[in-house]
């Protein structure tokens, strides 16, 4: 793999081990090398926090924190490759390096400049086959899970999200909201403004329902250009405070088309809570029907289906969210 500038940290407590390889580096043709030496943990953690490091040579016997200590935080926070040095040629220590993701092991007792030339060109090639490995799974995830317009969740991974949380409230008894949230006369918008000024409508939707929840919360397009939001830890009437504060923010907002024209547009929501025995489609099942009944009283509103037993406190309830 070519590099014209390659970082390398040898972290080894040894002195003359270190010059021995500094020595043998020198020796790469056609690559310029900055050499990092590390003797103890503290001189190791400096390096490793100050920024990029290409490749880490890193002695087993190391004091106050073994080799194999480093190599587990150095592969568990996807640093740089790791080629092991010891000095012995322990094929058990060999083994359990390269189990525990190093991605070569040389024994300092056999080390020449062209076993180190070969074994940091093997690794750094090595580590670019990973890392782009990595990359091509995180992207099949991010495709298999998440809307590409609006990078919110799409109906399955969000229906999966609701599905875990159900399990969690039923296992500890917790609460937990689900508000179903629907664009009013979203066609219009199409066929006033044309369908890329709908998506930025979307897209803009979504990224106000982000601004807008808290951290633990989970969104997700549900479909077209009807949202679900799910609130852990919510009781009804707690949901219902987001959702107005959310429908005010968006009635709010300003839009624009691709000639610089402004308007608006506003939602309607409707909200459900979890009971015991509830499972995925009776929650949304009941959000979805608050938000007819939202619609059907004029949309721009927000509706709840909830328990008979809490419908007293809907009155005090009012005084948070007119």
């Amino acid at each position: 793999m070519e590099q014209k500038l390659l970082k390398v940290l040898i972290c080894d407590d040894d002195p003359a081990d270190r010059k021995l390889v500094r020595k043998y580096l020198e020796k790469i043709p056609d690559r310029e090398i900055v050499l990092l030496e590390a003797g103890h943990a503290e001189e190791i953690q400096d390096a490793l926090d100050k920024g990029r490091i290409d490749l880490v040579l890193m002695d087993n016997q190391m004091p106050g924190k073994s080799g194999m200590e480093w190599l587990a935080e150095i592969v568990g926070r996807n640093l740089a490759p790791v080629v092991m040095l010891t000095g012995s040629g322990s094929e058990e220590i060999a083994v359990q390096a390269l189990q525990e993701g190093a991605i070569g092991y040389l024994s300092k007792s056999a080390l020449s400049p062209e076993k180190l030339i070969r074994a940091i060109d093997t690794a750094l090639d090595k580590w670019a086959r990973l890392q782009q490995a990595r990359a091509d799974r995180e992207q099949l995830e991010r495709l298999a899970n998440f809307d590409p317009l609006t990078s919110l969740y799409n109906r399955q991974a969000i229906l999966g999200k609701l599905r875990e949380l159900i399990n969690r409230a039923q296992r500890y008894d917790e609460q937990l909201a689900v508000i179903m949230l629907d664009i009013d006369h979203f066609k219009k918008v199409n066929d006033c403004y044309g369908h890329l000024t709908g998506d930025d409508v979307l897209e803009k939707l979504a990224n106000l329902i982000r601004a807008n929840i808290r951290s633990t919360d989970i969104a997700g397009r549900y479909g077209g250009e009807e949202f679900i939001i799910l609130l852990p830890h919510t009781d009804l009437l707690s949901a219902r405070v987001v959702a107005e504060r959310l429908r005010k923010m968006v009635e709010n907002a300003e839009m624009k088309d691709s000639a610089g024209n402004t308007f608006c547009i506003t939602v309607s929501q409707g909200i459900s809570s979890w009971e015991a025995g509830d499972d995925a489609y009776a929650l949304i099942s009941r959000a979805d029907e608050a938000l007819y009944q939202a619609k059907k009283n004029g949309r721009n509103r927000v509706e709840m289906s909830f328990n008979p037993k809490i419908e007293g406190r809907l009155q005090t309830s009012n005084e948070l969210v007119e």
